[in-house]
């Protein structure tokens, strides 16, 4: 006879009672990396300045904004905690319950694999327009933009790219790893 092994499934319901760190990712429980070093918080402070200046600037009429490591509750079964992500309007939630129109994460060595394949997976599914890769160590960055297939294609790093119409972002690579 074949062993069965038995999975939790987990729900928002039990997240919301976990002491720590955690992600929900299909009803699975995923213990958060330990807190990001200072190349990874200097990446992620630089990218968050910069996202919101232009935000506010003339490049998105919309009522856009950046946030910072605030879980996005994707389903009753998922729930993620992005380095940052920007949404298209205003929410009084204490969470993201919408699909933001941009998500971004920042490699580390402990979670590379989980962002350029897991999250990378979840947040084409989900239909999040673009997928911003930073990785400090190499200073380089991947903007991945959904096409009309649900697959992420590469766009050039140095090219500016729209979060929505009307909204569009250039980032400044060097200002980022500065």
């Amino acid at each position: 006879m074949a062993s069965v092994s038995y999975l939790p499934q987990y729900t928002v319901a039990d997240y919301e009672l976990w002491a720590g760190d955690w992600e929900l990712w299909d009803g699975r429980a995923i213990a958060m990396s330990p807190s990001p070093g200072i190349p990874h918080q200097r990446v992620a402070s630089n990218l968050h300045v910069q996202i919101h200046g232009l935000l506010k600037g003339d490049s998105c009429p919309a009522d856009c904004r950046v946030l910072y490591e605030i879980d996005w509750r994707v389903s009753a079964h998922t729930v993620v905690r992005p380095d940052l992500l920007v949404l298209s309007e205003e929410t009084d939630s204490e969470w993201v319950e919408k699909r933001p129109e941009m998500v971004v994460e920042i490699l580390s060595s402990s979670t590379r694999n989980k962002d350029l394949t897991a999250k990378r997976e979840l947040y084409a599914v989900e239909g999040v327009p673009i997928y911003l890769v930073v990785d400090p160590t190499d200073e380089s960055i991947l903007i991945l933009e959904l096409d009309g297939e649900g697959t992420y294609r590469e766009l050039n790093p140095s090219d500016s790219f729209e979060l929505h119409e009307g909204c569009v972002l250039k980032l400044d690579q060097a200002a980022l790893f500065a």
